[in-house]
C-alpha cells in the first residue's frame, strides 16, 4: 500500500505543507495610520470639543450632561485620556481563544466481531476549534483520545466491552482549566484572566475506517485589566466532527461548530481637560479631572471551520508522525454602547472578525502494559502561523453624543502575532471494557502579546 511506503507518505507530508502555507499568499494585510482610542479621544475633547462638534462650544444641548461638561469646561486648550485601549477586549484574542472544546481523532481499527486490540497509540490532535469567549483556533491539546491499532508492540491486549446493539458508540466528558494572560500594548490594556470549561459528547463509529459525533461545551471566563476594571465572558458552543482513516497510518478530521459568547466589560475610563488660563491653570480648578467605569453588555457569534490530516510511524512501542491543518473562524460581535458617567463611554459598531491559522506539526506517543491496563505517554510540538485577522479598524462614537448626526471616528487593535508555537504533554489509561481516562497540558511560546497555559482532564467511555 503506498501510504505504508515512507517515500510516499513524505511526498503526501509534503504537499499538505505546501497547500497550508501557501495560503499566506491570499493573505497580505495591508498597513494604514496608527489610530489609538486615547489619542482620538483627545483631540475630540481638546479646544472646546472642536473637533467633536465642529466649532467650540457648539450644540452643547445635544449632547449628555457628562460630556456636555467637559466641551464646556472654561476654554480648554488640552485633553488626556486613558482606559480605552481595552475597549475591544471581546475581539482582541480571537487568533487564540476561538477554540472549542473537541477534537476527536481517529478511533480505532476495530474489526468487526472483534473483542480485544491492541493499543499501541492515543492521539492527541493538534487542532481544536474552542472557544471561549474572548476569541484562534489551533490548540494543541485534544481533551479526548480513542486507541489506535497501527501495530506495535506494547503487548497490550485486553476486552474494551461486551458486543451489543450500542457497539461502536462512544462518550466522553473533560475538564479544562486555563490560564490566558495578555501584556498592555500602545493599543490595548493587558490583562490577567482564569478559564473554566467543560465539554461532553457522543460519536459513532459507522466502520473501521470513518468516525462522526457531536460536542457541546460551555465555559466561562473572568480577567482583571491592568489598568482597572474587570471582564466575564460565557460561552455555550456545539461542534460536529468526523474522523477518517484512509489507511492504518493516516487519517483526516473535518470539525465544523458554532458558539454564541455573552460578554460583560467594566473598564476604568478616564479624561482630564486643562484651561488655557494660566491663572486657572494654577488654582484647584483649572483641570477638570473625571474618572469612572464605563459596563457594556454584548453578543457574539463564532463559527469554525477545521481540517486536519496525519500520519503516525510505528516503531516498536512508539508512535511519531507529522500533522498539517487548517483552521477557519469568523467573529461577528453585535453593536453596543457603554454605561457610565464619564462622559467618555462609547457606543461602538458592529464588528466581524476573520481568523485563518495553519498548523504544522509533530505528535508521537509510546504503550506500556500495565496490571491494569495500557498506560500510554504523549506528546507534540506544533507550529501556528495566522494568515487573516489583520489590524482592524474599531468604529465608535461618544455615547453621549446624542446629535441627529453624531460625530463617529475609529481606532485600531494591535496586529495580531502571526507566528508561536503550541507545546502539549498528556497521558493516557487503556481500561478494560473501553474505560479511557486521560489528562494533558498544553502551553503557547513565542506569542509577544499573550503567556497561555491550560490542562485537561477527563474521562471516554467506549461501547
Amino acid at each position: 500500500m503506498p501510504w505504508q511506503n515512507m517515500k510516499h507518505w513524505r511526498t503526501y507530508f509534503i504537499f499538505s505543507s505546501a497547500l497550508v502555507v501557501g495560503l499566506s499568499h491570499l493573505y497580505q494585510p495591508g498597513s494604514a495610520p496608527a489610530q489609538v482610542l486615547n489619542q482620538q479621544v483627545n483631540q475630540l475633547l481638546a479646544n472646546n470639543c472642536t473637533n467633536l462638534l465642529g466649532a467650540p462650544a457648539a450644540n452643547l444641548g445635544s449632547l449628555g450632561p457628562n460630556l456636555a461638561a467637559l466641551c464646556q469646561f472654561p476654554t480648554t486648550n488640552g485633553a488626556s485620556s486613558s482606559g480605552g485601549g481595552a475597549a475591544s477586549v471581546q475581539g482582541s484574542a480571537a487568533s487564540i481563544l476561538n477554540r472549542v472544546l473537541l477534537q476527536r481523532l481517529d478511533d480505532t481499527d476495530q474489526e468487526e466481531g472483534q473483542e480485544h486490540r491492541r493499543a499501541s497509540s492515543l492521539m492527541l490532535n493538534p487542532m481544536s476549534l474552542l472557544t471561549t469567549g474572548l476569541g484562534g483556533n489551533l490548540s494543541v491539546s485534544s481533551p479526548f483520545y480513542a486507541a489506535s491499532t497501527a501495530g506495535g508492540n506494547s503487548g497490550a491486549t485486553f476486552s474494551t466491552g461486551s458486543r451489543s446493539r450500542w457497539n461502536g458508540v462512544g462518550f466522553f466528558a473533560s475538564g479544562l482549566v486555563e490560564a490566558l494572560n495578555r501584556d498592555t500594548t500602545t493599543f490595548q490594556d493587558g490583562y490577567k484572566s482564569n478559564i473554566l470549561g467543560i465539554t461532553a459528547g457522543a460519536d459513532y463509529r459507522f466502520n473501521k475506517k470513518l468516525v462522526a459525533g457531536l460536542a457541546l461545551s460551555y465555559s466561562n471566563t473572568d480577567g482583571d485589566f491592568r489598568s482597572g476594571g474587570n471582564f466575564s465572558t460565557n460561552s455555550y458552543g456545539g461542534l460536529l466532527f468526523a474522523s477518517y482513516v484512509p489507511t492504518d497510518k493516516t487519517f483526516i478530521q473535518v470539525t465544523g461548530g458554532y458558539t454564541h459568547n455573552s460578554y460583560l466589560v467594566a473598564r476604568a475610563a478616564s479624561a482630564s481637560v486643562t484651561t488655557s488660563n494660566p491663572f486657572l491653570r494654577s488654582q484647584q480648578g483649572g483641570v477638570n479631572d473625571i474618572s469612572g467605569i464605563a459596563s457594556s453588555r454584548s453578543n457574539g457569534n463564532v463559527f469554525n471551520l477545521g481540517l486536519l490530516t496525519g500520519y503516525d510511524h510505528p516503531i516498536g512501542r512508539f508512535t511519531v508522525g507529522p500533522r498539517a491543518g487548517l483552521s477557519y473562524s469568523n467573529t461577528k460581535i453585535g453593536g453596543y454602547s457603554e454605561a457610565g458617567n464619564t462622559g467618555i463611554e462609547l457606543k461602538y459598531d458592529d464588528q466581524s472578525i476573520n481568523s485563518v491559522q495553519s498548523v504544522l506539526g509533530v505528535q508521537g506517543s509510546a504503550a506500556f502494559s500495565t496490571a491494569m491496563g495500557v498506560l500510554v505517554p504523549q506528546f507534540n510540538a506544533d507550529y501556528i502561523h495566522e494568515f487573516a485577522n489583520s489590524q482592524r479598524f474599531i468604529g465608535v462614537q461618544f455615547a453621549e453624543d446624542l446629535r441627529a448626526t453624531p460625530t463617529r471616528f475609529t481606532f485600531q487593535n494591535d496586529v495580531p502575532v502571526r507566528n508561536y508555537f503550541n507545546l502539549g504533554t498528556g497521558l493516557v489509561m487503556v481500561l478494560p471494557n473501553g474505560w479511557q481516562p486521560f489528562v494533558n497540558f498544553r502551553a503557547m511560546v513565542g506569542n509577544e502579546q499573550f503567556n497561555n497555559y491550560a490542562g485537561t482532564f477527563g474521562l471516554r467511555i467506549e461501547l
